[in-house]
């Protein structure tokens, strides 16, 4: 039913842009089967609809005639059985055995026709990511931005006849992504596959930035998605909560804090991010902000401490800044990050004050940066003190720090340390060359 409000919120964001009066049978008609229907290279599959029926499972040759004779059989349907998933979209099956059949009810749920054409045009404003689940969001930029990308996918399929159609829902995430974030305009480098005969599907979280980014200025609220899929086996996940502030925080603190890599676009952290969690697994939390997009761990960096990469490898350091940054943003405590750097550099003269020859010093740094709790860490710090007291207060103030955190947040500041020891030891190996 979800595709319906979507569909309808169209033809009325259009209404009161345009000044234009379509019902949404107006809209389906005039506007909607002409553009995704009205040539032989179709736009969008409704899967078991007469149009797919007679495509994909008897392989007719699509003709303007066979396009009229469909859409006499769509609105036969409309007007003379009751809705199924054939040819309302994202409603039951039509019967209670097929693999769709767990929408099915005895109960008597009204659905006007006005309803069934708008499931088509809603299920067109889709904006699938990586993953193959889908978003619809209810937001009239969102909705009306997507819409211009129809037109632009029409052109494409038209001009490009080595590429695949029937893709519009991956074309949206595309588009969407694009046009409400930095790169506004027409597309230049669309995501194909090696063969450059499909479409690709757009990063999630790419699309999270561009959105933040969107809603820019003045208070960032959150958007509610609605995640589903739709197939031959269809799938709906439910409403998920984008906390699209915690995505602007996320990005405006990576170029408050640290440069791009020089020979790399500004535009590139967004880019370029990849997540450790898939867009399944973080719709699980109900809410997609900063848990859900934690970078994956390139440099093992929760087990292990990280080498700082070296000035060359432009994507490594990248990387290697995204991490920190996501933990910066998580643990949300300026003093708390004053205090991992200035450990850090208490690390480094500790190391630097053991006996020339030996690696006592060293060994201890490290073994205090490999701990993986609270507990070991106090007693690695424990073990520092008792070999040299000058920093005695600054770790005294650490341990304060860590008892009166949350477990997942010690790991977090252990694991940014790890990364600010890395950082200051890459410095003192260039100024000892």
């Amino acid at each position: 039913m979800y595709h319906s409000v979507i569909g309808k919120r169209l033809v009325a964001c259009l209404n009161k842009r345009e000044g234009t009066d379509f019902t949404v049978r107006q809209f389906f008609d005039e506007v909607y089967i002409p553009l995704f229907f009205g040539s032989a290279r179709l736009m969008q599959n409704i899967n078991n609809s007469p149009f797919d029926q007679a495509l994909t499972k008897q392989k007719k040759t699509f003709t303007s005639e066979l396009q009229q004779e469909c859409l006499r059989q769509v609105h036969s349907k409309v007007l003379g059985l009751e809705p199924d998933a054939s040819f309302f979209l994202g409603g039951p099956a039509s019967g209670s055995i097929e693999t769709t059949s767990g929408q099915v009810t005895s109960m008597r749920i009204p659905v006007t026709n006005e309803d069934v054409y708008a499931s088509w045009i809603g299920a067109a404003l889709g904006l699938t990511i990586q993953g193959g689940l889908a978003l619809l969001i209810n937001d009239e930029d969102v909705i009306l931005t997507t819409f211009e990308g129809w037109k632009a996918y029409r052109r494409y399929l038209d001009q490009t006849p080595g590429i695949k159609p029937l893709q519009i829902n991956t074309w949206n995430g595309q588009w969407a992504t694009h046009q409400m974030g930095q790169k506004r305009g027409m597309m230049q480098n669309l995501i194909v596959n090696k063969d450059g005969t499909a479409l690709e599907t757009e990063g999630w979280v790419q699309l999270l930035f561009s959105l933040s980014y969107h809603y820019r200025e003045g208070p960032t609220r959150p958007l509610l998605a609605y995640v589903y899929s739709l197939g031959q086996s269809n799938k709906t996940i439910g409403f998920v909560r984008l906390n699209l502030l915690q995505v602007k925080r996320l990005a405006d603190l990576f170029r408050h804090l640290f440069e791009v890599p020089q020979g790399m676009h500004p535009a590139a952290f967004e880019s370029l991010y990849q997540t450790e969690m898939s867009f399944y697994s973080a719709c699980g939390r109900t809410e997609i902000g900063l848990r859900a997009l934690k970078p994956k761990d390139a440099f093992n960096a929760q087990k292990s401490i990280p080498k700082d990469p070296g000035a060359t490898d432009a994507e490594k350091q990248l990387a290697f800044r995204t991490y920190q940054n996501w933990i910066i943003a998580m643990l949300n405590n300026a003093e708390l990050i004053q205090r991992a750097e200035n450990i850090a550099e208490a690390l480094k003269l500790f190391r630097q004050q053991g006996e020339r020859g030996t690696t006592g010093n060293k060994q201890l740094v490290d073994e205090l940066l490999q701990k993986k709790g609270r507990r070991d860490f106090i007693e690695g710090l424990t073990e520092l003190v008792q070999k040299d007291t000058s920093h005695a207060e600054l770790y005294d103030q650490t341990v304060t720090d860590i008892l009166s955190l949350p477990l997942d947040n010690v790991v977090l500041f252990i694991t940014l340390l790890r990364f600010k020891y890395a950082v200051v030891t890459a410095k003192l190996k260039e100024n000892s060359k």
